[in-house]
């Protein structure tokens, strides 16, 4: 995947997860307004505002749209989740990246001007830093890459 390719997906899913963040308040907040009609209710039959049978009913509905709504926002998290690991692996590719190009122009450097003790504890850092987020960019793209495939 080019640069470009990676930045263009990772703005994408920036762009996603900021919709589903915007679904997930809505939905907060219609859970909210359900529970709170629920709690409601009953205080309208024993004052006769409302029949029995009315308000047994309407809890009914109430209480079906807010199962519906709190299983909407289970199945929003889960999606959204995906969605935050995707973007957290492209992101440590994009560093790896970043920190392959710093590492190739030290060497570079240091070949021109001379071997450093900050030199070379510089590039034992970057080293260790390509090494541990290529391994867990790796584990994240090939647990999805087998979810995916095992879901066939």
């Amino acid at each position: 995947m080019s640069m470009s390719q990676l930045q263009q997906t990772m703005a994408t899913l920036r762009m996603t997860l900021a919709e589903l963040q915007n679904k997930e308040q809505q939905l907060d907040t219609l859970i909210s307004q359900f529970r709170t009609q629920l709690q409601r209710l009953p205080r309208q039959v024993i004052y006769g505002r409302t029949p029995l049978e009315v308000s047994l009913s309407s809890m009914g509905e109430i209480e079906e749209r807010l199962a519906d709504t709190e299983a909407t926002k289970r199945r929003l998290l889960a999606i959204k989740k995906t969605a935050t690991e995707e973007l957290a692996a492209l992101e440590s590719v994009r560093q790896v990246d970043e920190a392959k190009k710093s590492l190739s122009s030290l060497k570079r450097q240091m070949r021109l001007e001379g071997e450093t003790l900050e030199g070379l504890a510089e590039v034992r850092r970057l080293e260790y830093f390509i090494a541990e987020h290529s391994r867990l960019a790796e584990q994240v793209i090939t647990s999805r890459y087998q979810e995916r495939h095992e879901g066939l």
